[in-house]
């Protein structure tokens, strides 16, 4: 069977729903079990590329701009992804290295 170039390309447009636990998403309070929902697209290697040279000065920009533009709904500026919590940062870049088959074999497998 061949694939077609729109086929090999279709897995870059999914948009994935993401749960946020409550204790990720506000950590320190007492969790009522509300959770939220995100969409995350994955990176294509074009734009982790364009992420790539952005950062090129500051690596620690790296993570950011990942969460920007993997980010689908809400949508946000970067100065707002500054605006988030370590945690929160870590839990949605883990999950953006997942869909975007960025899982290094070190790492232990997403469930």
């Amino acid at each position: 069977m061949e694939l077609t170039p729109e086929e090999l390309l279709a897995g870059s447009a999914i948009a994935f729903d993401l749960v946020i636990p409550s204790e990720v998403l506000q950590p320190g309070k007492s969790h009522t079990g509300q959770e939220v929902v995100v969409q995350l697209r994955p990176l294509t290697i074009g734009t982790f590329t364009l992420i790539m040279k952005a950062a090129k000065n500051d690596p620690g920009l790296i993570p950011l701009l990942m969460i920007k533009e993997s980010l689908v709904q809400p949508k946000m500026s970067l100065e707002q992804v500054k605006g988030m919590h370590l945690g929160l940062v870590n839990f949605l870049i883990a999950h953006i290295r997942h869909i975007s088959g960025l899982v290094e074999k070190k790492s232990p497998p997403m469930s």
